[in-house]
């Protein structure tokens, strides 16, 4: 690992023998998740880290001082706003679902349907099973929501901002990110082990922290591909300077000539039309300006830094 400096601010950068994680075996793309996560874990220690999205790969050191010299002041700015800003994650779940569903089962309600559905006829029970199921899940999430509405009450008081996300299963009550100030995560983990006490086995809970701002702020960063924008520019049929309502014009009167409807069966005519919707989505993308260059130095030098995550 080595750091390439520019007006204050630095990239941590490694080189890597790939062209993209995209092929790579799912061990060895773990295997390198899990550097890229202790790299910056390590250096958040002494410094204030804004993640790069895993995956962006770079062309050369000259190209990461592009990006930092085109990011300086949005990269500037969410390093002071994350300054002193941990994540911790929370997750809550219930140790055992079965349990939680025999006791949902014991409701009137349930209860009345199984009854129901003994009685029935073989179609009328598949009916009614499927409804019961569909209550019960009903149930299940109504449960979980409240609970989650619960905990989320106590942690909430010492976060500036959280971001939930996906729950894997239905044991699952909650999957959260918190920014909270360096100072305050003794206390958020003083909250959770309070949490734990209150609900005692009937809920566990799981803190992975502290973390740079994953959930926050992380930066994806693009560059442009000239040999693919340079073959975009001729099936969209458009000179080496374009506005965007020239790309948009040229895009339509190429979908309306090649549309399949007019070549039926014609699978060359289909494969035209196909490429001229993908080299109008990756022109788009490289557009993002009122009027835009396909000169070879242009594109080589073309950067896109988008912030992903939450607002704070």
């Amino acid at each position: 690992m080595y750091t390439l400096s520019f007006e204050g601010i630095a990239a941590i950068i490694s080189r890597l023998p790939l062209e993209g994680f995209e092929n790579l075996p799912r061990e060895t793309l773990l295997r390198n998740l899990t550097v890229y996560q202790s790299v910056i874990e390590k250096v958040m220690i002494d410094q204030i880290v804004i993640p790069a999205k895993f995956g962006n790969l770079i062309d050369g050191d000259e190209a990461v001082i592009r990006i930092l010299n085109r990011g300086k002041d949005q990269i500037g700015q969410s390093l002071r706003e994350m300054e002193n800003r941990v994540e911790l994650n929370v997750v809550a779940f219930w140790p055992d679902l079965n349990s939680v569903l025999s006791e949902i089962g014991q409701r009137l309600e349930i209860k009345a349907l199984k009854e129901k559905a003994v009685s029935g006829s073989e179609n009328e029970m598949l009916k009614i099973q499927i409804k019961t199921g569909k209550r019960v899940k009903t149930l299940l999430d109504e449960k979980r929501e409240i609970l989650k509405d619960e905990i989320l009450t106590s942690l909430l008081s010492l976060a500036e901002t959280h971001s939930m996300h996906s729950l894997m299963d239905d044991s699952m009550i909650m999957n959260a990110a918190f920014l909270i100030h360096k100072e305050n995560a003794p206390r958020l983990e003083e909250i959770v082990r309070n949490l734990d006490l209150r609900y005692e086995n009937r809920i566990n809970f799981r803190m992975i922290g502290p973390l740079p701002p994953y959930s926050f702020r992380t930066f994806s960063v693009k560059t442009a591909d000239y040999t693919q924008l340079n073959k975009a520019k001729k099936i969209l049929q458009m000179n080496e300077n374009a506005t965007r309502m020239e790309i948009r014009n040229n895009y339509w009167q190429l979908t309306k000539k090649f549309h399949p409807d007019k070549f039926p069966g014609d699978r060359k005519a289909q494969k035209h039309f196909e490429e001229i919707n993908q080299a109008y989505r990756l022109v788009n993308d490289y557009c993002q300006d009122y009027c835009c260059s396909f000169r070879k130095t242009d594109i080589k030098n073309w950067v896109s830094i988008t912030t992903v995550g939450n607002s704070v």
